[in-house]
């Protein structure tokens, strides 16, 4: 069963700028009814927003892994104050997550834990979002129309497990029941290795999401869903990154993989029901390249934005008689203590029953599915050019829906169904009367033959 509440299409070519006028997106002024407060994420280093700093900062390396931290800063575009109480469960957590994308293939290559917030200073610069000026407040609120910087410095002291937030809801419990381990160059920082940034030719993207306790949407009741923001990075060295000034200003409220359509993708969002029948958002891509030999190349990738039911399978309509060559999958790792408790282990794949299908591993509450804020990456060769088919994501935990089914690009049924000349996914008596229908001018005995010894098969 599909549902996607509010499904739009970024094609190729499209990029982050015709996201801003899709479907679903949140416009650019404040609503009249429903109120709330609204928070949305921009980044450091831009005239206009907050106390600006440093955007990217490097803290040193352990076992091969380097250590940074990206600067953020959030705006209020909502007309209540949004709560920010340090110290407690009703404050922002700050998530930051690492692109890259590569000869066309998009992959997320690094995460941090997230900053458990504790102040809002209430900076102007945001109030282009309302129509008014910062409507400052104390420490424990962020005003209307008001920004709050968070420097790379103090998002880098992160210390709160992903694992334990719900960022459908915005809820968790505090405090935490695990704090971030190893040293401190590299705890609970967003970490990178060199063989992923040091690729030629490649490009980087730095998101930042924000996670809001009681947050709604004013405009719609909607939560959650314009809170994650991108800019495209230099990579300058192993130990210096910084933003791509040359890109423009932060993608605002649009996620990374939105950035994947410039390289030639599609790119889709869906709001899809969660728990209790509200909208969460999970975004799909896809891009097939013709090999030039007879074979095409998939790639798709899945980002939970805030769904917390996740995703733990992946399935693509597949004739068993297509051959698929070159099948992979890359996921992002969890660490500092927290692949202790969200375990890294590859999915499996088969191909059977007309899918080709990667599954996460069940291993309870370690099961690496599609948690918010991760991507993951999936591939294959396929000897069968593409054809609108059903792409099918099953979610990790219960709901109203099980799957998250939509219409993508799929290898055509009739690749290697030899015998099945009217391309109805079986060889049968209608294939050999189409044969004998155009006996002596399009087809001759050999088809006959070939139809005949195909008998039965299923494509």
């Amino acid at each position: 069963m599909t549902f996607a509440k509010m499904s739009s299409v970024i094609g190729a070519s499209a990029g982050v700028a015709a996201f801003l006028t899709a479907p679903g997106v949140a416009g650019s002024g404040p609503c009249d009814a429903n109120g709330g407060f609204d928070v949305t994420t921009v980044f450091v280093g831009e005239d206009g927003y907050g106390g600006g700093g440093t955007d990217i900062e490097y803290y040193g390396t352990s076992g091969g892994v380097r250590g940074f931290a990206v600067g953020t800063t959030s705006c209020n575009r909502g007309n209540v104050v949004a709560p920010w109480y340090g110290g407690t469960d009703n404050v922002p957590v700050i998530q930051q997550s690492a692109y890259r994308v590569h000869q066309g293939r998009f992959e997320q290559i690094g995460m941090s834990w997230l900053k458990h917030s504790f102040c809002a200073v209430s900076e102007p610069g945001c109030d282009t979002w309302t129509g008014g000026g910062c409507n400052s407040t104390g420490c424990n609120t962020l005003g209307i129309g008001c920004a709050d910087t968070y420097w790379a410095g103090l998002n880098a002291d992160a210390n709160a497990p992903r694992s334990e937030i719900n960022a459908y809801t915005g809820e968790y419990d505090y405090p935490f029941t695990i704090s971030p381990s190893g040293p401190s160059s590299v705890r609970g920082k967003l970490q990178l290795i060199d063989t992923d940034t040091q690729v030629s030719g490649a490009d980087y993207y730095m998101e930042a999401q924000y996670v809001e306790p009681g947050e709604i949407d004013q405009c719609d009741g909607r939560r959650h869903l314009n809170n994650a923001s991108h800019c495209k990075a230099l990579v300058n060295g192993t130990t210096s990154i910084s933003r791509d000034q040359s890109w423009g200003s932060t993608a605002h409220m649009i996620p990374a993989i939105f950035s994947w359509a410039d390289y030639g993708a599609t790119v889709m969002q869906h709001d899809t029901r969660e728990e209790d029948g509200g909208p969460a958002r999970v975004n799909t891509g896809w891009m097939v390249t013709d090999n030039g030999d007879g074979t095409w190349h998939y790639e798709y990738v899945v980002h939970n934005q805030n769904s917390h039911r996740s995703i733990e399978s992946l399935s693509i309509a597949v004739s068993d008689s297509t051959d698929l060559t070159n099948v992979g999958f890359h996921d992002v790792h969890y660490h500092s203590g927290e692949e202790n408790v969200i375990y890294g282990t590859d999915w499996t794949f088969a191909h059977a029953g007309g899918n080709a299908t990667w599954t996460a591993v069940d291993e309870g509450s370690h099961t690496n599915a599609i948690r918010w804020a991760t991507s993951y990456t999936f591939r294959f060769d396929a000897n069968a050019a593409p054809v609108d088919g059903t792409v099918s994501m099953g979610y990790w935990r219960d709901g109203p829906i099980a799957s998250l089914d939509i219409t993508g690009p799929v290898p055509g049924s009739d690749a290697g169904c030899t015998g099945d000349v009217n391309d109805d996914g079986v060889v049968d008596v209608e294939d050999v009367l189409v044969v004998i229908a155009g006996f002596g001018t399009d087809y001759m005995v050999e088809d006959l033959l070939i139809v005949l010894a195909n008998y039965g098969s299923d494509c």
